[in-house]
């Protein structure tokens, strides 16, 4: 059989990252630029198409025929258009675009669209941490809580497309307001901008400015980030708790820069969530730390089109 290949486009709230993949998951060039987050959508839609345009030159010139394009946005995607409905709170103007019409009149390849964790989630599944299972839930630890949930190998969006917005369950009815309109999201107590903020308020004098430095002061034994991080551990495990009891997966792949802080963490998760979990809903789940780190969105977004694009015959 033929190798395929497809561009994979990550549009992150600081940085677009891109790259050539091949069916197989290997990541033959990769890129980035800065976000231009508070510009017009037409102004990012250029950027993309600029993209693509030079990411299609450098494959022509190593002759990697490319058979389609996969654009992972933030926000909720009618995926039989790829237009991006509803926005994001990042981008200023980012939203009621038709994404791949757009661009596929301009650079005359078949062009797909859908929601950025949905596809990250779907890289980890395809060639990651979650490959060979059929029923995963991916969550991404970052600025908020995000992921994706693979019900039978395929992913699961919602009847519109805004489903699996997991970050936004709430584990305190009576809790924290969110930025979403809710109250007591799970983003709200156990996303790397959360456990930043415990820790400024245990700590006001000498607050930490990532969770980089958060761990670095667990690992020497600080009371305060150990304090912190093991009530963010049992929050964390709540809501993982939540997600073993509702979907009954094969693997739940923990993501995003806070996923990197080893081993020992992940450790602390599955304990929490494990105590918490039902019985015969938690039986063979694994917890995992994800294993692409950066590139799983793009990885993602090339699989996604090339299986798109092989569903649809001829493209769209």
């Amino acid at each position: 059989m033929e190798k395929e290949y497809a561009i994979g486009v990550d549009v992150g709230g600081t940085a677009i990252k891109f790259g050539i993949c091949s069916g197989e998951g290997d990541l033959l060039s990769e890129d980035e630029v800065s976000t231009p987050a508070k510009a017009p959508k037409e102004e990012i839609l250029g950027k993309l198409e600029e993209i693509i345009n030079k990411t299609v030159k450098t494959a022509k010139s190593r002759n990697l025929p490319i058979s389609a394009i996969g654009i992972g946005t933030p926000g909720s995607v009618d995926l039989a258009r790829g237009y991006l409905k509803g926005g994001t709170p990042n981008f200023a103007n980012w939203k009621d675009v038709a994404i791949s019409d757009y661009l596929e009149k301009r650079v005359s390849t078949p062009v797909f669209a859908d929601n950025d964790a949905n596809l990250m989630a779907f890289g980890e599944f395809a060639f990651g941490a979650g490959k060979n299972s059929k029923n995963a839930v991916f969550v991404t630890l970052g600025t908020g809580i995000g992921g994706g949930v693979i019900i039978d190998g395929e992913i699961y969006r919602g009847t519109y497309y805004a489903g699996a917005e997991i970050g936004h369950m709430s584990i305190d009815y009576k809790g924290r307001k969110c930025r979403c309109g809710g109250t007591g999201c799970w983003e709200q107590y156990a996303s790397a901008t959360a456990m930043v903020r415990e820790y400024k308020s245990a700590n006001p004098g000498n607050p930490v400015s990532n969770t980089k430095e958060l761990f670095e002061r667990y690992e020497s034994g600080e009371a305060e980030a150990k304090a912190v991080l093991e009530r963010v551990v049992e929050y964390l495990g709540a809501g993982t708790a939540n997600i073993i009891n509702i979907f009954n997966p094969e693997i739940i792949v923990i993501g995003g820069g806070v996923s990197q802080a080893g081993e020992w963490f992940i450790e602390k998760i599955r304990i929490s969530a494990f105590g918490r979990a039902m019985g015969p809903s938690q039986e063979n789940v694994e917890i995992k730390a994800a294993s692409l780190g950066n590139t799983a969105g793009m990885l993602g977004a090339a699989a996604f089109a090339l299986k798109m694009n092989r569903e649809s015959g001829t493209g769209k």
